[in-house]
């Protein structure tokens, strides 16, 4: 009987933290994308800074030109990361939101 309640309790418990997570996650994703950085002025911004597109990251075609709009961006159905290198060797990758075919990338909320 004890360990029946306490089983109860630990699954109330759990529930709780997933209510109280899981709302904030959702909001990052249905954040309007018009709100978002468009990937076009991070770009700008990280070749400002010295950082370089991995161009050898991303999927290129059989002519070789690149599969997505830059040659650094790797996409999945909704989400793609682009890579960049710094001079000194560190990685970045920067998650993207895709959008269709008409609308710039985005830069994912964090």
């Amino acid at each position: 009987m004890i360990s029946l309640r306490f089983d109860r309790l630990v699954s109330l418990v759990c529930f709780v933290c997933l209510f109280c997570v899981v709302p904030r996650s959702s909001e990052a994703q249905d954040a309007p994308l018009s709100t978002l950085q468009t990937y076009r002025d991070l770009r700008s911004a990280l070749l400002a800074d010295g950082w370089k597109p991995d161009v050898h990251y991303g999927l290129k075609t059989n002519n070789g030109r690149p599969l997505y709009r830059f040659p650094e961006v790797l996409c999945g159905p909704q989400i793609c990361n682009a890579r960049w290198l710094s001079r000194a060797g560190q990685e970045k990758l920067v998650t993207l939101i895709r959008g269709d075919g008409r609308e710039e990338y985005r830069v994912a909320p964090r």
